[in-house]
């Protein structure tokens, strides 16, 4: 699939994506969206590959989710190490 293509996809897809986000992200939004912008990065860098197995969609969707559950331990992670060092 071309870049190009890959973008409009993603564009009429965004609302979609946005509200599974939220959902992956249990409604925060400011985590929801920086695993939204690291999984449209990774999507159209190349990092995760559409190979066609699935509807574009039901793929997109899961980069959606596994981004938002590395996210959301790197942030608890960091939280984890960061609370009381003051």
């Amino acid at each position: 699939m071309q870049r190009s293509e890959l973008e409009r996809e993603l564009e009429a897809l965004h609302s979609e994506c946005w509200g599974w986000a939220l959902a992956c992200c249990a409604r925060d939004s400011e985590l929801a969206e920086d695993a939204l912008q690291t999984a449209y990065l990774r999507v159209l860098s190349g990092r995760a590959k559409f190979d066609g197995r699935s509807s574009l969609r039901t793929w997109v969707f899961g980069v959606i989710r596994m981004t938002a559950l590395e996210e959301g331990r790197r942030r608890r992670s960091w939280m984890a190490r960061n609370v009381g060092s003051d």
